[in-house]
């Protein structure tokens, strides 16, 4: 979805000197986030969208991941599936020189504890 990018740079003009901490209204901020989203997709930079708009780069990289957030397409809560993992064996060098193979960590551990 393409949006009228001419429009927005006067939007955010009309609110003042920008400053850090100036507020932007959240219907301007969702316009920004639209915008910067499809811009990004199309391989735009922050810094290069928040020059043309007249914002700082980190308000549009906080404002188009909050964006993605609400829209449930980034930084939410996701299924994940657990798997077991195969045991590998276990190798380990001690410092003395031992190498020692296959055996558990405990029982890895308790050889090397023998042997010192």
């Amino acid at each position: 979805m393409k949006h009228d990018v001419s429009a927005l740079p006067r939007r955010v003009h009309a609110l003042g000197p920008r400053h850090r901490g100036a507020r932007v209204p959240p219907a301007l901020r969702a316009a920004i986030a639209a915008y910067a989203r499809d811009e990004r997709a199309g391989g735009a930079s922050c810094g290069a969208i928040a020059e043309r708009l007249g914002v700082s780069a980190e308000s549009i990289r906080r404002w188009v991941r909050t964006r993605l957030a609400r829209d449930g397409m980034a930084g939410g809560l996701v299924p994940v599936h657990v798997v077991a993992e195969a045991v590998r064996p276990l190798t380990v060098w001690s410092p003395t020189g031992y190498r020692v193979e296959g055996l558990s960590v405990a029982e890895t551990a308790e050889l090397l504890r023998r042997l010192a």
